[in-house]
């Protein structure tokens, strides 16, 4: 029988490579290593289908239920916590201080 503890499993899917790339942070905080799939893909949009080109998150196996729980707590936190900019209507997840698409501060 052999462990398989060390095998990536994907844990989180995202359109959005900055989201996915937060997702990332959240988890290397928690000390769990990760690896992104599918980034690359993001500059081929258009070219490829939308639902080929999303950044998936992968951790080891043994680390599965700890990211699943950190992230129920992060995708609760986002839906409470969105916002919208006053100046150009863009939504901002709860991360950006900023909008990303023309850089307001939030107030």
């Amino acid at each position: 029988m052999t462990d398989n503890s060390w095998q990536w499993c994907e844990v989180f899917t995202s359109d959005n490579v900055i989201e996915a790339h937060l997702v990332k942070g959240l988890l290397e905080q928690a000390n769990i290593d990760v690896l992104l799939k599918g980034e690359a893909l993001q500059g081929a949009l258009g070219e490829i289908p939308l639902d080929q080109a999303k950044v998936s998150v992968w951790v080891y196996k043994i680390k599965l239920r700890q990211a699943q729980e950190l992230l129920v707590n992060y995708q609760q936190q986002e839906k409470d916590t969105e916002w919208q900019c006053p100046q150009c209507n863009e939504f901002n997840g709860p991360a950006f201080q900023a909008c990303w698409q023309c850089g307001k501060d939030y107030e």
